[in-house]
């Protein structure tokens, strides 16, 4: 797949089957996570690649509250007046009610670029955001569904425990893969000529 084809409609893909997904597309997904910049080419990134359904199934429990929570937070999603944003919800509230049941969950996570200084995480950040922006690329133009999410900071304390992170490692991101029950279609943006400024703003 050409890769403006790929990038217009690699949409975040929260409908995902159980169906395993082989070895071998899970590393080119970690491949192209680490041809992202980072900087000085720091290379900040670790990859922790969930694939067992025990390990998937104690992730779940840590991350998603009580049923009776998340049947509070669809309702209110349900009740958007923008349709997008409760296409968007519904989609947030079904990964979250299936995460244990998504083949593949990758955390992608980083050091400090300057260990111990916290004002510069943001250099580990903009190595995650990179690496996992490359992932969605690469899962779209596999055919597979990728979806980045922040979930684990419902809990970040108990996913560390979960994965025995190191103390000087941060999660960045979460990020859910399988094969995609919903077609993939093209992303909806601003047109570039209401966000593009020459020279001058």
């Amino acid at each position: 797949m050409d890769v403006f084809e790929a990038m217009e409609s690699a949409m975040t893909m929260r409908w995902l089957s159980g169906e395993p997904v082989p070895d071998d597309l899970i590393e080119k997904l970690i491949w192209a996570g680490t041809r992202a910049p980072s900087p000085e080419n720091s290379q900040l990134w670790d990859f922790v690649v969930v694939t067992s359904p025990e390990q998937r199934a104690r992730l779940h429990e840590a991350i998603v509250p009580e049923i009776s929570s998340l049947d509070t937070v669809r309702e209110k999603l349900a009740g958007a007046a923008d349709p997008a944003k409760r296409r968007m919800g519904e989609g947030a509230y079904h990964l979250l009610a299936t995460l244990r049941e998504a083949p593949v969950l990758i955390f992608v996570c980083a050091s400090s670029f300057v260990p111990g200084d916290p004002r510069e995480d943001r250099y580990q950040f903009s190595a995650i955001y990179g690496a996992t922006q490359n992932m969605l690329v690469a899962g779209r133009a596999l055919g597979l569904g990728v979806a980045p999410t922040g979930i684990h900071h419902l809990n970040t304390r108990g996913v560390r425990a979960v994965l025995d992170m190191p103390e000087h490692k941060n999660i960045g991101m979460t990020v859910a893969v399988g094969w995609p029950t919903r077609p993939f279609r093209p992303v909806k943006r601003k047109p570039i000529a209401d966000v593009t400024h020459f020279d001058t703003w």
